[in-house]
């Protein structure tokens, strides 16, 4: 009896510890969590007042971000992924900073989205927060114009 409810326990163990160690492992692509954290560090790094011409293109970046983070978010959970995140801010950066600092984020996380992705279910979604960061990019390109521009003007 003492043989038997040892091998029982014995089996019970060596069923549950694979499932509970790969409980709080990431799916298959871990970098959708960088990706998603680089871009919630893009709309905190942009989150400060500036002149309305450079703003009008900071809540565009600020909405655009949030679609890719939306899109990413579809496909990460197709993973398993946790999606709580709290990224720290270096909140020191000059406003040149922020956005040399955005843009490398956004470019960051577009890189890291573009790893293969075998779940077919989640290439819209992933394409999709592709968009959303491409426009991203471009609408910081054209903050940053307005700032350098109100820079010249001597703003």
């Amino acid at each position: 009896m003492r043989k038997a409810l040892g091998a029982i326990l014995f089996i019970a163990t060596a069923i549950a510890l694979p499932v509970s160690s790969s409980a709080d492992t990431p799916g298959r692509h871990p970098l959708y969590l960088r990706a998603r954290s680089d871009l919630r560090t893009v709309q905190w790094l942009l989150r400060v007042n500036d002149e309305p011409n450079v703003m009008r293109h900071v809540h565009a970046v600020d909405e655009e971000t949030e679609r890719a983070i939306q899109e990413i978010d579809r496909a990460a959970v197709l993973d398993h992924k946790d999606l709580n995140d709290h990224p720290g801010i270096d909140q020191r950066l000059d406003r040149r900073g922020r956005f040399q600092k955005a843009m490398e984020l956004l470019k960051r996380a577009r890189h890291d989205i573009g790893k293969e992705e075998d779940n077919p279910r989640a290439l819209a979604w992933r394409d999709g927060a592709y968009r959303h960061i491409d426009a991203a990019m471009d609408q910081l390109r054209l903050a940053a114009r307005d700032l350098h521009m109100d820079h010249m003007e001597g703003w």
